[in-house]
């Protein structure tokens, strides 16, 4: 799995077993990980001004009539609307990373935001197993999992976890109003 960086490519982590030797590997990396933690990205620089400038030129394949983040206020909108909104993200996933995900998450344009950050965030578990595979937190309709121990692929890292969190997704109330129903 290349998208999580705690595997070696070519391990498959449903069929394989890992021995002690490998196992340190992924510690190692585990632990470099958790040393970018303590360091910030550059917070002035434009992604916009970059990807319509410099890479466009470099790429020279993106037609003139697509922008850079002509999608960006989408998630905003649904929010705003009261449309569900479900955010997750592998801890160890190095195409989308957990720190970029929670500052776009800072920067949503909806009223509810405030409150959703100030949410405490609630440990999800598999079963019965006491570890903490995951983290939650929700307000209204924003929904943010964080996926522990999984990079890119989730469903391949953590099947447990995945599972839990499609259920609660596709999870809907059922109203008991009896007039409802015959409308």
């Amino acid at each position: 799995d290349f998208y999580n960086f705690l595997l070696d490519s070519g391990m498959d982590p449903v069929s394989m077993a890992a021995t002690e030797a490998v196992r340190a590997t992924p510690r190692k990396r585990y632990l470099r990980y958790l040393d970018s933690l303590t360091t910030s990205p550059d917070e002035n620089g434009d992604l916009g001004l970059l990807m319509e400038g410099a890479i466009r030129k470099k790429l020279g394949i993106i037609p003139n009539d697509v922008n850079w983040g002509g999608q960006s206020d989408l998630v905003d909108e649904l929010l705003n609307k009261g449309v569900n909104v479900t955010i997750y993200n592998g801890q160890l996933d190095v195409i989308c990373s957990t720190k970029g995900t929670e500052a776009w998450v800072k920067k949503l344009k909806w009223d509810g935001l405030k409150t959703f950050l100030n949410t405490d965030r609630t440990p999800l578990y598999c079963g019965d197993d006491l570890i903490t595979k995951g983290f939650t937190k929700s307000y209204r309709n924003l929904h943010f999992y964080w996926i522990l121990e999984a990079g890119h692929f989730v469903p391949v890292d953590q099947p447990c976890i995945a599972l839990e969190m499609v259920g609660n997704i596709t999870r809907s109330s059922v109203s008991t109003n009896e007039d409802e129903y015959e409308k």
